[in-house]
């Protein structure tokens, strides 16, 4: 009998490394995939070799600084949005951040942050991880929603072209929009539980209780994490400008302004893996940075530059932490 029992434990714990290690290889060849093939690191050797004296590595440098900057933050917003259901130290946290971006590269809309985020989080608090992870997208998406409105006129005038004959009324709609996405996010527990009545508890009965859990989300709470979403923001923006000025690119700031915004805001509604996104980054930058005299190689050199530069590095940091994750605690508790 104790042999039969201490077998079945061996294979499961084989099963489940197995099965791990199979998952995290998987990952790791689609990182090297998209680093060996498409256009985007052609473009950032074609970019090296033909403007090697107009490069200034200075900028370069406080790009990459950036970065760790940009998880620290969010760590710190991780924190903030755990806070009500647990107190969790500053490098479960940041490990937590990384597994996140592992997973969430290679799944659409990067809904694999959620799995990375429940796999080195507290199995017991699956429900309050994925409303906390909600709340947090919620948040920095406004953050790209809001400053592209904010900007899309002159986005809009400068790579399309487009103009209006009543300014006025184009930036009172814009106001309007910005208006009613914040009161939203300031009221989404109320706006779930409408949704929630509307559609039927018959519908909505499983996300009940994560619907729950948004109420203990209070204002002065949703202040902090929409100020550290917009210090984030502020931090890959300013990366992209690093990014540009490395590469040579010197624009008018409020085109390089109103570009860089218009791509994020168009960026949070493609929901694409982020290893296949890079594609379609590639494309969007292509057709913006265009309007302003920026070559197409160039413009690929950037999306590529910043797209290694935030996810991938830190992704393989991810994916060591998950190599070590005990995932088969989590699984012993789902039910």
């Amino acid at each position: 009998m104790y042999f039969n029992i201490f077998t079945k434990n061996v294979f499961v714990a084989n099963f489940f490394r197995i099965g791990k290690m199979l998952v995290l290889g998987l990952i790791l060849f689609l990182i090297y995939y998209q680093l060996t093939s498409g256009d985007g690191i052609n473009a950032i050797l074609n970019v090296w070799t033909s403007s090697k004296k107009d490069i200034n590595l200075i900028f370069l440098f406080f790009c990459i600084l950036l970065m760790p900057v940009n998880w620290w933050l969010e760590s710190i917003k991780w924190r903030l949005l755990m806070s009500p259901h647990d107190t969790l130290s500053r490098i479960q946290s940041i490990k937590t951040i990384l597994a996140g971006i592992t997973l969430g590269i290679v799944t659409p809309a990067r809904l694999g942050e959620y799995g990375g985020r429940l796999l080195t989080s507290d199995p017991l608090k699956k429900t309050q991880v994925i409303s906390a992870t909600l709340l947090g997208s919620i948040a920095q998406n406004l953050c790209n929603v809001l400053a592209g409105l904010a900007f899309s006129y002159y986005f809009l005038k400068s790579v399309f072209s487009v103009t209006y004959g009543s300014t006025f009324t184009f930036m009172l709609l814009i106001i309007v929009q910005i208006i009613i996405f914040t009161l939203v996010y300031y009221n989404l527990p109320e706006v779930a539980h409408y949704i929630e009545k509307k559609i039927g508890v018959k519908y909505t009965g499983r996300y009940s209780a994560r619907l729950k859990s948004l109420d203990l989300y209070k204002s002065p709470l949703l202040h902090k994490v929409l100020f550290i979403s917009l210090l984030r923001y502020i931090t890959y923006f300013s990366q992209y400008v690093l990014m540009l000025k490395f590469l040579g690119i010197h624009a008018d700031i409020l085109d390089v302004t109103a570009n860089i915004t218009g791509i994020y805001l168009i960026q949070t509604g493609i929901p694409l893996p982020a290893f296949l996104s890079v594609f379609a980054r590639g494309e969007l930058a292509v057709l913006v940075w265009a309007g302003i005299g920026v070559d197409q190689i160039t413009a690929l050199a950037a999306t590529f530059g910043l797209w290694f530069i935030n996810l991938i590095l830190p992704s393989l940091a991810g994916t060591l932490i998950l190599y070590e994750t005990d995932i088969k605690k989590y699984f012993k508790t789902m039910s």
